[in-house]
């Protein structure tokens, strides 16, 4: 009897248990389980800057020639601030930059360029310093591979530039040279004018009155303003040195030799004409009675004696 007792109350017991399992389960089963936490990523610099400014995003990738969603954080925002630095430097806008700058660079005579890309190098490390960027992002960086891609696009002397001279060359280079009488000068400044004619696009026989209209951009004619012209003969001047030994020209016959002839003779119309409009007066006694002096940025006053002008 004890025994029936016993397994009645086991089965009580455990029906219990079930019927209390049962309404357990039945309560969390009403319970939705959670969904599975979606990662979320927070957005790139570049995310944003496409974002913010699209039409300036897609210009500066054509610019560089980059995707920049592949490059980092830093790279990025650097190239991005140097493409506005140079952008608002020349006063365009970021499609045009390259043009912009190309357009500048083709006023001068090729046989720079290799000098401007080792000028741009000694220039990328102190900007590199002053913005606290990497060289490769500075806008010399730019300039740099730009050079380079436009010296090989021009590539070697074609052989046009060494070519013989024609007579009718030589007339141009001797009316072009006046001073010039020996053969050999004559010949090394026609190679330096063929690369000028090339370069600037233009005739060569055009080439001393373009060169000059350049120079007036920036001189106006007035006594007071005078300084640019021997300014620009001495840097002129220096430069023809420092490039003859590459070129292996006389200085006096490479490009900036020959600009500084040009610029020579202006300086002496210019004093001249200072002279006889009475522009020109002796800063000592204020004489107007005035004459040319020995170098050609002097003048020298007949009343008094005293020399002055230049730099």
């Amino acid at each position: 009897m004890i025994w029936f007792i016993l397994a009645i109350i086991l089965f009580i017991i455990a029906f219990k248990l079930h019927k209390s399992a049962d309404e357990i389960e039945k309560q969390y089963s009403n319970v939705s389980s959670p969904s599975p936490v979606s990662e979320t990523f927070p957005m790139t610099y570049w995310e944003e800057y496409k974002g913010n400014h699209p039409t300036e995003a897609s210009d500066i990738e054509r610019l560089l020639d980059l995707d920049f969603s592949k490059l980092s954080e830093k790279d990025v925002k650097e190239k991005i601030a140097s493409v506005e630095r140079f952008a608002k430097s020349l006063k365009c806008e970021i499609s045009v930059i390259k043009a912009t700058y190309l357009a500048e660079i083709e006023k001068y005579p090729a046989e720079l360029i290799p000098h401007m890309i080792e000028s741009r190098y000694r220039e990328q490390v102190n900007e590199s310093a002053m913005f606290h960027i990497a060289q490769t992002n500075t806008v010399s960086a730019m300039m740099i591979a730009w050079l380079k891609e436009r010296h090989e696009q021009l590539g070697t002397p074609d052989a046009k530039i060494n070519a013989p001279a024609t007579e009718e060359e030589m007339e141009i280079v001797k009316a072009l040279n006046p001073l010039k009488k020996e053969t050999v000068d004559l010949t090394e400044r026609l190679k330096s004018l063929r690369e000028m004619s090339l370069l600037w696009k233009c005739p060569m026989k055009e080439l001393r009155e373009n060169y000059l209209a350049d120079v007036k951009k920036n001189y106006d004619g007035k006594y007071e303003n005078f300084h640019y012209l021997p300014e620009a003969f001495k840097y002129m001047a220096s430069r023809a040195f420092d490039i003859a030994p590459s070129e292996g020209l006389k200085p006096e016959n490479t490009s900036y030799g020959i600009m500084c002839d040009w610029l020579s003779e202006l300086m002496e119309e210019e004093r001249q004409r200072f002279i006889d409009t009475d522009q020109v007066k002796c800063f000592m006694c204020g004489s107007h009675d005035i004459k040319l002096g020995v170098f050609k940025d002097r003048f020298v006053c007949i009343s008094c004696g005293r020399e002055f002008g230049g730099i």
